[in-house]
């Protein structure tokens, strides 16, 4: 699979560059950090919406993905792996997500689109809806397997957000990036619930679903994306994706607003 073929090339690459930081004295932890303080620029940035936003924005992502790369590999290759690095790693992580959505919302709030137009509230909105889905998706598979249930799996986990809003930001196309993070990933919270609800019978130690068979079926298993990554569906799944945000300038158009002004007048 074309994922598969990319995965290992990166993998080779994260390798060397990982090994050359702990022969240096850098630890995964300062990763983990830097790439969260990194994130955290990104947002602030994407918030400004001065001239200079979108690069910087870009080169903070761009950063702060190297630095997740990089953490998990110098922990393993070091054998540096613990239980606060773990927590930490989740830590900065739903911090990133928070300081990326949270800057998409400001945007829209304090920036409209002409002078002469009000913030686009729709958009804010789905931003604010994007960082609840994302930080759900976090929170059922860390729940559940507190439970001793499974809910891992979903196309729409932290990387495919990143790579969604830095597409967003390259290409001018935030907007497009927005409509999509606040919309579609709410499959993927349905997908890790579906899974949990499956596999909680075993962990209470009841006859439930036999292991291998908690994924989601027919129609069900396409709407809220059964694939894993490295298949054939999960690859279209992303070119789809890649190419709405490359080519897809989604108008600035603002229904919630609308929808309000008709309420308030009718």
């Amino acid at each position: 699979m074309v994922s598969e073929h990319i995965g290992h090339f990166f993998s080779v690459c994260r390798d060397a560059v990982a090994r050359t930081l702990l022969r240096v004295g850098l630890r995964p932890n300062h990763m983990t950090v830097l790439g969260m303080l990194f994130t955290v620029a990104a947002g602030v940035a994407v918030a400004s919406g001065r001239e200079y936003w979108r690069p910087m924005a870009i080169g903070f992502l761009f950063g702060a993905g190297a630095c997740d790369i990089l953490d998990g590999a110098m922990a393993t290759l070091g054998n540096l792996t613990t239980r606060f690095g773990a927590i930490l790693d989740s830590v900065s992580d739903r911090v990133g997500d928070a300081a990326l959505f949270v800057g998409a919302a400001f945007y829209y709030t304090l920036h409209p689109d002409t002078p002469t137009e009000p913030a686009n509230l729709t958009l804010a909105v789905l931003a604010a809806l994007g960082l609840v889905w994302a930080f759900l998706t976090s929170y059922l598979r860390a729940r559940a397997a507190a439970e001793g249930a499974m809910a891992h799996g979903g196309f729409w986990q932290r990387g495919e957000r990143v790579v969604t809003l830095l597409l967003g930001i390259g290409f001018l196309h935030l907007a497009t990036a927005v409509w999509i993070l606040g919309i579609f990933p709410i499959a993927t919270v349905a997908h890790r619930l579906w899974r949990t609800w499956r596999t909680c019978p075993q962990a209470d130690g009841r006859t439930g679903t036999p292991p291998g068979d908690d994924e989601p079926r027919g129609l069900l298993g396409v709407l809220l994306f059964r694939w894993r990554r490295g298949t054939i569906p999960f690859d279209i799944q992303a070119g789809t994706t890649v190419a709405l945000l490359v080519f897809l300038d989604v108008p600035p158009i603002d229904p919630l607003r609308r929808l309000l002004e008709w309420v308030v007048g009718a």
